[in-house]
């Protein structure tokens, strides 16, 4: 992501007050970007819908079943498995000088995953949905292979020089799916129909810019999945992040007392999945701080020091340049925490009017505050891992990301049985809790760096 860092730092140059919201806008374009694009194109298919057909039966169908292939694209083994060791295995490539085998990976990854998807998608279909027809299975199984190729592509697509392709990408993909669900608006299959063209047209839009930067004597190798070189903490990592994330919401929505039938068997929850999507919303400010903090801050120091270690520099040097990482980390977490909790205040004294205006029931405004304040907790969470991460720390990433999975999801069960008044008290603790951990486990990793570095290495 060097390439990001360097724009944001150029951005930041001018010195103007006007270049630093310049920049911040563009950090939140780019880290939030392609999925507040996505999200706010789905509510906007499902706005035309009701429009045209006056009946929400068909939009809630639609949205819930790409909430649910979203949901199991970014989070099943399949992807969320191997998502962060692929990352760090190009990492690797690109750092030995092995430009060439970046783009055979690609092609071997998106094989194996569409293969191994393929009858794990079918089969599921067929259980979830015991009385739909045939077009309907071929449609949903195509909008979930799809979905995983997009992922794995925006691992390697985010990190080049066109980053600012991607965004756009994403804006014309899911641009022509909004105005086409306007033009030829329809029953379910319909719908997904569009909603696949439009993501068929993005990883193609993807890969483009992938083949266009990575050259390749053959087409596809499956080096990534060579046992002795899988990252194997980094990939369960990958996987319990995912699931701990999505973990309170499959539990509000299988639970009897949370959860309403939709189609199938899948269900949506009518209490928790509005306020957690506006809660989700409000962080978009501290992703943009977390973002450029990450990018251009941390990844310069990191840079600067990781340099003095390989190429021998003195120690005063080297523990100079571990002093500034500290300094970074404890920044950016308090700016994070200050800057997003200012915006959650006003958030909090405007959410009675923006029920309102959404006419939601005013009971879900004490359950979204939990959630806003949970997101916050995640955001931190997030960047504690992510730095971790920079710092080959991967036992502590594991372990960390287990813990949110596992108490997040018997808390949030737990306060289902508990009560409506404590409904999303078990997101936003479980991750008040592995926060905590986190910022413990940090300090630690940042004040025995140089030791671990020197006495482990040699």
């Amino acid at each position: 992501m060097a390439g990001i860092g360097f724009e944001l730092r150029k951005v930041l140059k001018k010195g103007s007050l006007l270049s630093l919201g310049k920049m911040y806008a563009y950090a939140g374009l780019l880290s939030s970007g392609p999925w507040v694009i996505s999200i706010l194109a789905i509510v906007a298919v499902g706005f035309i819908n009701v429009a045209t057909f006056k009946s929400a039966t068909h939009t809630v169908q639609f949205q819930v079943v790409i909430t649910y292939a979203i949901a199991l694209a970014s989070s099943l083994i399949i992807t969320g498995f191997v998502q962060l060791p692929y990352t760090r295995y190009i990492a690797d490539l690109i750092y030995a000088g092995k430009r060439e085998e970046v783009l055979p990976s690609y092609f071997g990854l998106l094989f194996v995953t569409w293969l191994t998807g393929l009858p794990f998608i079918w089969l599921a279909l067929y259980w979830v949905f015991p009385h739909m027809d045939s077009l309907f299975y071929l449609e949903a199984a195509t909008v979930f292979l799809v979905l995983c190729g997009v992922w794995l592509s925006n691992v390697i697509a985010t990190s080049l020089k066109f980053f600012k392709g991607v965004v756009a990408a994403y804006f014309v993909s899911y641009g022509l799916i909004t105005l086409a669900a306007w033009l030829f608006p329809g029953d379910l299959h319909t719908l997904l129909l569009i909603f696949i063209a439009g993501n068929v047209l993005l990883l193609l839009l993807l890969m483009i810019y992938i083949i266009r930067e990575y050259g390749a004597p053959r087409f596809m190798h499956f080096g990534f999945f060579n046992r002795k070189k899988f990252y194997w903490r980094i990939g369960i990592a990958g996987l319990f992040y995912n699931l701990g994330a999505w973990s309170d919401k499959f539990v509000f929505w299988a639970h009897p007392l949370t959860g309403n039938p939709v189609i199938g068997k899948i269900h949506a929850s009518v209490v928790y999945d509005l306020p957690i999507f506006i809660a989700y919303l409000s962080i978009l400010p501290g992703m943009a701080i977390f973002f450029y903090r990450l990018e251009a801050d941390f990844a310069e120091k990191y840079e600067r020091y990781f340099n003095a270690v390989v190429k021998d520099g003195t120690l005063g040097l080297i523990e100079h340049y571990r002093n500034e990482m500290v300094e970074t980390v404890r920044h950016a977490i308090r700016e994070i925490i200050v800057y997003q909790g200012i915006v959650d205040i006003l958030i909090f004294l405007a959410a009675p009017t923006l029920f309102a205006v959404l006419k939601i029931p005013v009971l879900y405004l004490n359950l979204f505050y939990v959630l806003t304040v949970g997101a916050l907790l995640q955001l931190g969470f997030m960047s504690v891992l992510a730095i971790l991460f920079y710092l080959d720390r991967r036992t502590e990433a594991m372990w960390l990301s287990i813990a949110f999975f596992v108490l997040n999801t018997f808390l949030s069960l737990a306060t289902i049985y508990m009560g409506p008044t404590w409904y999303g008290y078990g997101y936003a603790v479980s991750l008040l809790i592995v926060f905590a951990i986190s910022l413990k486990v940090i300090d630690n990793v940042m004040e025995n760096l140089d030791y671990e570095t020197f006495m482990l290495r040699y």
